[in-house]
Formats: C-alpha cells, structure tokens, sequence
C-alpha cells in the first residue's frame, strides 16, 4: 500500500472514529458506567419486592377500549387479568377522593353542557334539601362564588359529579376507530359511567360492581357528618376553616354511605389486581391529600402499614392475587412536593414509584434527565424520599412523549436497584421495543397499558408470564416463579360484550 493510500486510510479511519465517538456522547451509552448513583437499601428493597416482577398496570383502566377511570374501565381490566387498576386522585369540594387524570373535567365529562363555567344551578337547591336556611344557603353560595374554579374537581360536591356522564364523550371520540366497534353501536357506553371515587376503584379491585336502581342509576345516600348536624352552614364553613388543613374551597361536612354503593360482580372471574394510585401537583389538592388517602385505605383494610396481607402469592391457579398481599398498593407521583408529603405520611413503607417528565419550560426542582448524571440525581431524590420504582416516559406512537427509558437511563435504574415500570404502553411496536425476553429484559421491570390485552399477551409470548424459573434479576442466582399467573389472554370485546356494554 502506498504512503498517499494509507494515509487517506487513516483519515477515513480517524473520521468514522470521531463520529462514532460523537454518537456515543450524543445517546449518553457509553457514560453511565462512569457514574455513581445511589442504591437502594435493604429495608427498601423488601418493599420492592412486595411488587411482582413483570407487573402490568392498566393505565386509568384502559383509554383504549373504554371511558378511562369508570367502573367500565376497571371491570375490564381486571377481567383481563391485569395486575393492577392504575388511576389518578383528586379531591372534590367535599372531601371525596376521585379518579381523574385531567385537572379538570372537561374532556372526559359532559360539565360543560350540564353546568356550563358557573356553579351548579342546583347549589342553592342542594344546600336547602339538607335542611339549611335560604338566607343560610346563599351566604354559602356567595362563598362557593368566590372561590370557583369552573370544571376543576374542587369547585364541586361528589354529589353535584354523580349527575354527570363519564362514558357518553368515549364513544363519541372513537366512533371512527376501534375497527367500528362504536360506530355500529355494538358497545355502548352513553349511560351510567359516573365519575369514580377511590372506594369504588377498590370495590372493583375486590370484584364488586355499583349498586344501581332499576333505572340504572347509581345507589350512594348521603347525609350530613354528625359533627356537624345542627350547625349552619356559616358555622361549618368557620370550624372547617380553622383546621387550616383545607383551602377555602372545601367544605367537607358530608358523609357518603360506600357501604351501602356495592354489590358482587356477577361477572367477576375472580382475579383479585391491586391498585396504582397517583398524586397529583399539590396545588388542584387539599393539603392533607395524602392522609385521606392514607385514612381510605385504611378504612377499606387495604393500608399494609396498618393491616399487613397475610398472603405471600401474587397468583394462585390461574388467577391475579396482587389484591391479598402486601403488594396490592403502590402509590406514585410526578411530583416532588408530593413525594415529599407522601413519604412524611407513609414512611416508605408503602411500594412507592417516581415518575419521570420533562416539562417544558423546566420547573424548579428539575432535574436534567437526558444526562447521566441528572438521571442519576433523579434516583438519588426517589430512594431519599420513600420511591422503590422509577417511571420513565417512553417515545413512539400515539404519545409521543420525550425518551427518558433509553438503555443508558435503564441501565442507571438497574444498577440503583429500583424497579423499572416505565409509561404507556400503547403499541406492539413499543413492546418490541423495550420489553426483551425473561434472560434479557432490563427496561421494563412492569408495564403501564393502555392495552391490558397487547401487552399481557406479549408477557406471556416472551415468557415473562407463567413460568417458574424466571431469571430474578435483583437477586442473583435466584429464579422467580408467576408460573400460576393466567395463560391465556381474554379477548378484549367479547370480555366488553360479556360486562353488558352493549346496547
């Protein structure tokens, strides 16, 4: 070879050296085993474990084949066989823990129509049917004015929430789509899907369903709270005020009878999922939000802390057990505030996930999550404050959301030790793409759906489901056994046409 050859050769390969180079600082794969990041405990990693490897989460039930955070959604998933019913908590005007993902109701109710952006013209009505004065009532009304917020879950009793309709809007929204499952009418979902409270996802969990009178609608009486029984509504205003654990915008005087809202599920199969439930920023909730979540859970015997499971097995015979054991709450939060009031209330004793996003314009408190070493700061603040999971956003179709599950980011969660249950699934494609087989699968520890169905076929077609000698990944040497987890996977309408939505 000649000088002038071997030297274009050179350049050729010092050229491809840079840009490979470049590459790899681009996507951050070569930096992480550069950097330090804290692991998990041993006390912590015990509560990791109450949750099953391999989990999938039904994302608000599902926004795929039904109202997201309705009784339809849940009964669904749970007949599906999914590990847990996911949602989001909010608080209404009374106190009441709801199920809803947007800070405000417009999406996935009909409050626009119903109320249109003042207070319900019932409200007056309302407060004189409970017995107070007409000069006493609109004193409170005049309050309520000045505090309302239109469509935010807070301006609103849970009373005033059960007159809307959480299911019409669905069906209108994908009439074009679902190979025409709406748009014939063959499911149908324009009656009697009420906004959901945190008891009734539970109820669901345990395979209840709503109680309802002949005409369907829903069976919930309400009363006034014994402590304040004989006081106006001045006076209650006043005494609730004084706590100082609300903003003025609640009045929490009601008690509403969920022991009474329930019945068996006639088409329950007997799968018994958990709950994954979200707090959201502190700002659309009163400030003692993760007490009453605390308290609830507490009061439905699903608070571990409190009342620890006495059963071990995730499955049993073919059937989803997460419900009965000490994995049958995880608690998450994007939030940093939350995070924090969460970890003050439940100690880290509670299976708890951090979930990751970029906001745009950055907030404060972020951290630079595209780089190793701000990623590695995310998880330092997760096991500092109570967190055993990371949640990290995924790329593709239909979201679109920024990638903060790469191998690098994966790698990082692996080596802290926490569980890795990244979000949402949607695709077969995403599947693929982040979901390997049992000896290899390092991105997704567990899974948030929005296919129940796609995604826990594709477990079991990978062997992630319903073997006994899975590799554990966060205990070398060990295997890890769902060998009694279901097999098969439901067929997603003929389990909606079996539910009863259809007309």
């Amino acid at each position: 070879m000649s000088d002038v050859v071997l030297g274009k050769a050179l350049t050729r390969l010092w050229l491809v050296a840079i840009v490979l180079g470049l590459s790899a600082c681009t996507d951050n794969s070569d930096q992480p085993a550069e950097v330090g990041v804290q692991t998990i405990s041993n006390e912590m990693a015990a509560i990791r474990d109450y949750v099953p490897l391999y989990a999938v989460m039904a994302h608000r039930g599902s926004t795929y084949w039904a109202p997201e955070e309705t009784e339809s959604a849940w009964r669904w998933a749970r007949e599906m066989g999914a590990d847990y019913l996911e949602s989001d908590l909010q608080c209404s005007k009374d106190g009441v823990i709801i199920a809803n993902h947007d800070d405000n109701l417009k999406r996935t109710t009909n409050v626009e129509e119903l109320f249109g952006a003042a207070i319900p013209a019932t409200r007056m009505q309302f407060y004189e049917s409970l017995g107070f004065s007409h000069e006493d009532a609109l004193e409170q009304y005049q309050r309520d004015e000045a505090s309302f917020r239109p469509y935010y879950m807070q301006s609103y009793y849970y009373a005033e929430l059960l007159m809307l309709d959480a299911g019409k809007w669905f069906g209108e929204s994908f009439a074009a789509s679902r190979n025409g499952y709406f748009a014939d009418g063959r499911l149908h979902y324009c009656t009697g899907q009420y906004v959901s409270a945190l008891r009734d996802q539970i109820a669901y969990a345990n395979g209840r369903m709503l109680q309802r009178k002949d005409d369907g609608e829903r069976q919930l009486p309400y009363s006034i709270k014994p402590e304040y029984q004989g006081k106006t509504l001045h006076e209650i205003w006043q005494t609730i005020a004084a706590k100082g654990t609300y903003k003025d915008v609640y009045m929490d005087f009601l008690d509403y009878d969920f022991t009474k809202a329930y019945v068996d599920d006639p088409q329950d199969s007997g799968h018994r999922p958990g709950i994954y439930i979200e707090f959201k920023e502190p700002e659309v909730n009163p400030e003692n939000m993760e007490q009453r979540v605390y308290d609830i859970l507490d009061l439905e015997g699903w608070n571990i802390i409190t009342k620890p499971a006495t059963e071990t097995a995730f499955y049993v015979n073919g059937k989803v057990n997460v419900g009965r054991t000490n994995g049958k709450v995880i608690l998450q939060t994007f939030s940093n505030e939350a995070l924090n009031r969460a970890y003050a209330i439940f100690k880290g004793r509670v299976p708890m996930c951090y979930l990751l996003w970029i906001n745009v314009p950055p907030l404060p408190g972020d951290f630079e999550l595209t780089t190793p070493e701000g990623f590695a700061q995310a998880i330092k603040y997760g096991l500092d404050h109570g967190a055993h999971i990371i949640g990290p956003s995924i790329a593709g179709e239909p979201n679109n959301y920024d990638e903060l599950n790469a191998p690098w980011q994966a790698q990082l969660t692996r080596r802290s030790g926490m569980l890795n249950h990244p979000y949402s699934f949607d695709t077969q494609m995403q599947m693929e793409k982040y979901v390997d087989t049992a000896e290899g699968s390092i991105a997704a520890d567990g899974c948030f759906t929005n296919r129940s169905d796609l995604t826990l076929k594709y477990m079991i077609d990978k062997g992630l489901r319903g073997r006994s000698d899975i590799p554990n990944p966060f205990h070398p040497g060990n295997t890890y056994d769902n060998s009694q987890a279901p097999r098969t996977v439901p067929d997603a309408v003929k389990t909606i046409q079996r539910l009863g939505y259809t007309r």
